[in-house]
């Protein structure tokens, strides 16, 4: 079955829009809402990259299981630490807990900041251009500190060909039912 959500290959789309927010962290208007962009990497062993704002929790789950089933995410790929990035660190934890957290040094003291988890075994630290396969997906990393915050890096899929740049490429504005820059009505 072909999924809708297919970005390439075996990585899907399965972040959400937030039309309901009026501002992004109480300052910026969202006048077309905002997307929270998170991606699935369903590969012998599930890669999740990224996860998206807590009120959107069980939509979130339904987009996930719509890809994989009932199948557990293997690992928890955190590229940026921004709650509309990371905000679901905890409940995916306690829903899969299995699941091993991937990012680097600066990306760890941030979750004991923010979250108190304690993580014991289920930390990989990455540095600047080491890989990861998840099985047929080997990914890259690249740190990309300052894009927004210390800790941003991004992650490279080389098997597709995929970059998830973490906010570097960002913008405010729902998808509107588009995953591709080519769908999008820029004249609005």
């Amino acid at each position: 079955m072909e999924h809708k959500t297919r970005i390439k290959g075996n990585v899907h789309y399965v972040g959400v829009n937030d039309r309901n927010k009026h501002r992004f962290e109480a300052m910026w208007p969202l006048p077309y809402g905002v997307s929270y962009n998170s991606y699935l990497i369903d590969d012998e062993m599930v890669a999740l990259v990224d996860t998206v704002d807590i009120c959107y929790f069980e939509v979130y789950l339904r987009k996930i299981k719509q890809v994989i089933g009932e199948r557990p995410i293997n690992y928890l790929i955190i590229n940026h630490m921004e709650p509309d990035h990371c905000a679901l660190i905890e409940d995916l934890h306690l829903r899969y807990p299995d699941m091993k957290l991937i990012g680097n040094a600066k990306t760890f003291p941030m979750i004991d900041q923010f979250y108190g988890m304690d993580l014991g075994d289920k930390k990989i630290i990455i540095k600047e251009g080491e890989t990861f396969s998840c099985g047929k997906h080997t990914l890259h990393f690249v740190m990309a500190p300052m894009v927004h915050w210390p800790e941003a890096m991004m992650t490279y899929d080389e098997t597709d060909k995929v970059l998830f740049s973490a906010d570097a490429f960002g913008t405010f504005g729902a998808l509107d039912g588009v995953i591709f820059n080519d769908e999008m009505d820029f004249d609005r």
